[in-house]
């Protein structure tokens, strides 16, 4: 369509005063005109639109057909014109405007709905945007735009995961390499239809800052914190954690990679397949839980967390043979706890080695601080409220998709353009 001069949409709104004007019934009936004064600019807006690409030769027109759309001023009717060209038969408004046909929302209600969506349960989502545009939406009908919103989400993070692992193209440069990024991994069970599922959740940052100088309790704030979640077997769920954080951090430019887990079954896998840290450190948080579980006494499980923290394994290995042979802890669990430690033997210290290289105890931390709050915060708030016991793999994995997306504003924008204003 050729650019021409277009006259400005002017609109006269007429209010009627309510019987009784106290501010909440002012607001009611001037919110209900303006709605209605939107939809008639856009309805205006369309028929100067298709105007223009019916003499710029569109196509031979050859009925008018009809479109409901919820928009962000409630839900619109208008007719446009169908033109048969040499493609066959399509509307000329449609693609101008960016509408796929049979799409019943527009951009605007469609991120709207998502954002919705991530942060509630459908239901509230629905009537959040209901009284957002002044027009009733269904519950089921948000579902489906926002599912298909994740899934095609999710559809572009596969193709970006493919172009880095399998034809090694590196997203774009973020500009000068981070001195350490930070990681940490874990997982949590979510209830499905199936029963239940894991959903694997990283988290990366690149610095942090104390949040008040002057507070009584010093609390520092991360920077560049971003995730990543996913319903995924652990390799599919490396690569598209590594290839989050390339893309936020450019980590493969990093001088230091450090990552915090607890270092049992896919956790332990994750960092040499495709973390690939420069220091990995043991997560202190995990290793006492271990321990205190196995020892079943709380001065046996003290005394022995001081052996693992002075690296004195061969102390444990002691304690361990000798509780075994007089029965007073599980057989099982006791080679287990001493399988664990050994593995892990090298990565117990790893956070003193950075701290004395001049890193942070917030770039470099013992414990699973910020994973836990992580997992809470990403996963626990949305999917395991009460009652929620009845997901499907892709449809968490799909919500999972925009809820990390949401936690970073920056990369929502980017995802939505101008739907996300």
């Amino acid at each position: 369509m050729r650019r021409r001069h277009v006259p400005p949409l002017t609109i006269t709104i007429e209010v009627a005063w309510p019987k009784h004007p106290t501010l909440a019934a002012l607001e009611k009936v001037i919110f209900k005109a303006l709605m209605a004064a939107g939809r008639q600019l856009l309805q205006m807006a369309f028929e100067l639109i298709e105007r223009q690409l019916l003499a710029d030769g569109a196509g031979t027109k050859q009925r008018r057909r009809r479109r409901y759309l919820v928009c962000r001023f409630g839900e619109l009717r208008f007719h446009r014109w169908q033109v048969q060209g040499r493609d066959g038969y399509r509307c000329p408004l449609d693609g101008a405007l960016g509408l796929e046909p049979g799409d019943p929302c527009s951009p605007w209600v469609r991120a709207k709905s998502a954002l919705l969506a991530q942060a509630h349960p459908y239901r509230q989502a629905a009537s959040l945007l209901s009284q957002m545009i002044g027009s009733k939406v269904d519950h089921r009908r948000l579902w489906g735009w926002v599912q298909q919103s994740g899934k095609q989400l999710v559809g572009s993070w596969q193709e970006q995961r493919d172009r880095l692992f399998r034809d090694g193209e590196l997203p774009p440069s973020q500009g000068k390499a981070p001195g350490i990024v930070s990681t940490a991994v874990d997982g949590t069970f979510i209830r499905t239809r199936d029963g239940p599922v894991e959903v694997k959740l990283g988290v990366w940052w690149t610095g942090a800052h104390l949040e008040s100088e002057t507070a009584r309790h010093s609390r520092y704030l991360l920077d560049g914190k971003g995730f990543y979640a996913a319903c995924e077997d652990a390799d599919t769920f490396g690569q598209g954690f590594y290839m989050r954080a390339e893309q936020a951090t450019g980590i493969s430019q990093a001088q230091e990679v450090f990552l915090v887990s607890d270092g049992a079954g896919w956790c332990g896998e994750i960092a040499p397949d495709w973390v690939g840290p420069t220091a990995w450190q043991l997560d202190h948080f995990h290793g006492k839980q271990r321990i205190t579980q196995v020892a079943q006494d709380p001065e046996r499980a003290a005394r022995w967390w001081g052996w693992v923290a002075e690296n004195n394994l061969d102390a444990l290995g002691k304690s361990l043979k000798h509780c075994l042979a007089t029965g007073l802890i599980d057989p099982e669990a006791g080679r287990s706890l001493m399988g664990y430690f050994r593995r892990g033997a090298g990565a117990l210290q790893t956070y003193l080695r950075l701290r004395q290289a001049g890193h942070s105890a917030q770039m470099a931390p013992r414990g699973s601080g910020v994973i836990e709050h992580s997992v809470d915060l990403v996963v626990a708030r949305r999917f395991k409220r009460q009652g929620m016991r009845s997901w499907t793999r892709t449809g968490a994995n799909n919500l999972l998709a925009l809820r990390v997306l949401a936690k970073d504003p920056e990369a929502w924008r980017s995802w939505w353009g101008d739907a996300a204003m």
